[in-house]
């Protein structure tokens, strides 16, 4: 299997969808990175603000105002209004799964395939729901800190978060390997995680650091799905 005619595959997932994407996504536009962002489609027209670090954030991204804001990366499912999915009773998951995608589709146009579970938690009636509901992945947040291909879709784990420690040792040994296998760099996260300038500048220096190179293959989390289904 490769990623197109590459053995090297990266990319992110970002979740929640609040309006440090804007400059999140023009950062990775900038580079040439491709992402998914999970969106609650409950929350993209409201003035949203939660505690984050001890720091009030700003509100969810508004639809209306931003609507071409994720052209040419992928939107998936993270749940209508981001609750704990494994608490709830069967039908109300459903509801939050079958009403996120569908709204979903209507404001971006196209099938959505995927999801990341809020808080990455779910249990057994989550994971058939998602099937019901035509969801092809969901990830979740436990790390890997390793390049391999998930067992399970349903249950993606990614390589780090975007802001571990260890992500630039990661990102080093990933661009030094000669791959003769597939090997896949998933990196995860939240752009209200980016607080300070130097943060920022950090990110964007990774990003630099890992993009345009040839034997790199630079996914959406559905194009990966679909090389891996090939």
């Amino acid at each position: 299997m490769k990623f197109g005619n590459k053995f090297k595959a990266i990319t992110f997932s970002f979740d929640d969808g609040n309006l440090d994407d804007i400059r999140l996504v023009s950062l990775l536009n900038k580079y040439g990175l491709k992402s998914t962002f999970n969106l609650n489609s409950g929350k993209l027209s409201q003035d949203n603000c939660w505690t984050f670090r001890d720091t009030k954030l700003v509100q969810h991204i508004n639809y209306t105002e931003h609507p071409h804001l994720y052209d040419g990366h992928e939107v998936a499912c993270h749940s209508y209004t981001h609750p704990h999915l494994e608490q709830m009773e069967r039908q109300a998951v459903d509801n939050q799964i079958r009403l996120d995608k569908k709204i979903l589709e209507c404001l971006y146009g196209y099938p959505i395939r995927g999801m990341a579970y809020p808080y990455g938690t779910y249990n057994d009636t989550v994971l058939e729901i998602l099937r019901e509901n035509g969801i092809e992945y969901s990830r979740v947040v436990k790390a890997t800190h390793s390049f391999e291909l998930p067992d399970s879709l349903l249950e993606w784990k990614p390589t780090c978060h975007f802001m571990a420690p260890s992500i630039r040792g990661l990102a080093e040994e990933f661009v030094n390997c000669k791959a003769d296998q597939p090997m896949l760099f998933y990196i995860w996260g939240h752009s209200y995680e980016l607080m300070t300038e130097e943060d920022w500048q950090q990110f964007a220096a990774f990003c630099q650091f890992i993009a345009h190179r040839e034997d790199i293959c630079y996914c959406t989390n559905i194009e990966v799905v679909d090389y891996m289904k090939a």
